[in-house]
């Protein structure tokens, strides 16, 4: 629990100074969420092809800068950016599991 709070703040100070115009902070935010957004989505999405999920990992990036300005820095950052990814994920067209063989 405690690395999830410090990994919190840290992304949070980066938020704030992306919203702050840092172009730095905000390369370096999208640069550590695409692994946190890549797990995210394969954890609730085991059937997605690897070109799915970097599809949608793309797509959530994009709502993420879209949205960044309604970062409210007295809250924490994951659950934001979890609701946002799951949006995205409820919003992707659907796509069948493969069928076992």
């Amino acid at each position: 629990m405690g690395r999830k709070i410090g990994q919190d703040h840290d992304l949070s100070a980066l938020m704030q100074l992306a919203q702050a115009g840092d172009a730095w902070a905000y390369s370096m935010l999208l640069n550590l969420l695409t692994p946190l957004l890549d797990d995210m989505i394969r954890r609730r999405l085991r059937f997605l092809q690897p070109q799915d999920v970097n599809d949608l990992v793309q797509d959530t990036l994009l709502s993420v800068h879209a949205a960044r300005a309604t970062y409210d820095a007295s809250r924490p950052f994951l659950p934001w950016l979890a609701a946002i990814a799951r949006n995205r994920m409820a919003d992707r067209p659907p796509v069948r599991p493969p069928l076992s063989a």
